[in-house]
């Protein structure tokens, strides 16, 4: 186990999303799993410790959404355009073995209203800050893996904003990108803003004994190394896969072959069963000639042999003599 997890941090990765995907981001997001999920890393016997909370009078992320969108077409007057990216989504990670201890001092139930408390903090901190608008956060307890017979949760929470600063009237996240200059003229390495909302969850969730996690700059490194990993081992599935590809269309010629050949035995077969059919037809015709013959000879025969017997018996008659 490396550093990073044994330390007990607090991170946040964002992602950016236009209509044609938010709606099912946030599906798949739903703290209740009502949504589709392809995940592997859920294990639904544990769903029912998940956590929701959405905007007022909202059940989940989507209506949450609809709520956004409506109020943005009421202030600017126009629907928001397909290519506009309006959900931004932070992941929040949150290290097990420091909310373990939390759950001990705290006891399950009231570490999770805990924790909620605190990932809103960081939703209100991130607007007051940046102007985006939050809509829902889904805290996830159901996902992990199972390490010597113990499921060990990766504990996250994705807290969705709407891109939109509704006091100031402005979309932030065009604003976000930049990266800026230094003191020195030069573009930064990083991007400040985003390394400011790792300073954000970092401040949010210290006094829940949580440090801030690890910069790009540090973990670059490894993550180009796994990138690389990634494209080599998809690289050798593509190969492989052409491999099968190739040695599948030879089975299906065969196949074809083989069919071809069955179906010219089958025609074969019925050609001779109908030739065998005509066979016994005729030898039955010519069996039942022969036993009429055969009768009809027997009669004759017996016929002719009577003729012969009273003809021969008129031959002896014995005739008088004259005296």
């Amino acid at each position: 186990m490396n550093r990073q997890k044994q330390r007990a941090f607090a991170a946040v990765r964002t992602h950016y999303y236009k209509v044609d995907k938010a709606y099912s981001i946030l599906d798949h997001s739903n703290a209740n799993r009502n949504g589709f999920t392809c995940s592997a890393n859920v294990n639904p016997k544990f769903s029912h410790n998940n956590v929701g909370l959405y905007a007022k009078g909202c059940k989940n992320g989507a209506e949450a959404l609809n709520k956004a969108c409506a109020r943005y077409k009421e202030v600017t007057g126009k629907k928001a355009r397909k290519d506009f990216n309006l959900l931004f989504e932070h992941i929040v990670i949150l290290t097990e073995c420091q909310y373990i201890k939390i759950e001990k001092k705290y006891g399950k139930s009231e570490a999770k209203k805990l924790l909620v408390n605190y990932l809103r903090k960081y939703a209100v901190q991130i607007k007051k800050e940046f102007g985006f608008e939050p809509i829902g956060i889904d805290l996830h307890l159901d996902e992990g893996r199972y390490e010597g017979g113990r499921f060990v949760r990766n504990i996250h929470a994705h807290v969705s904003f709407f891109n939109y600063d509704f006091k100031n009237k402005v979309a932030p996240l065009r604003h976000l990108m930049a990266k800026g200059k230094n003191s020195k003229s030069r573009t930064n390495q990083l991007n400040p803003n985003f390394e400011k909302m790792q300073d954000i969850v970092a401040n949010t969730f210290k006094p829940l004994g949580f440090e801030r996690g690890e910069s790009k700059n540090v973990t670059g490194r490894k993550h180009l190394q796994k990138e690389k990993f990634v494209k080599e081992k998809l690289n050798e599935m593509t190969q492989t896969v052409e491999v099968l590809n190739s040695r599948n269309q030879e089975l299906e010629s065969q196949l074809t072959s083989q069919k071809h050949k069955s179906d010219q035995l089958s025609n074969e077969i019925q050609i001779q069963e109908t030739k065998k059919n005509w066979l016994e037809s005729k030898i039955s015709n010519l069996t039942n000639m022969a036993d009429e013959l055969e009768l009809a000879i027997k009669k004759r025969c017996k016929r002719t042999l009577s003729f012969i017997s009273r003809k021969v018996a008129s031959s002896y008659k014995p005739q008088s003599f004259k005296r």
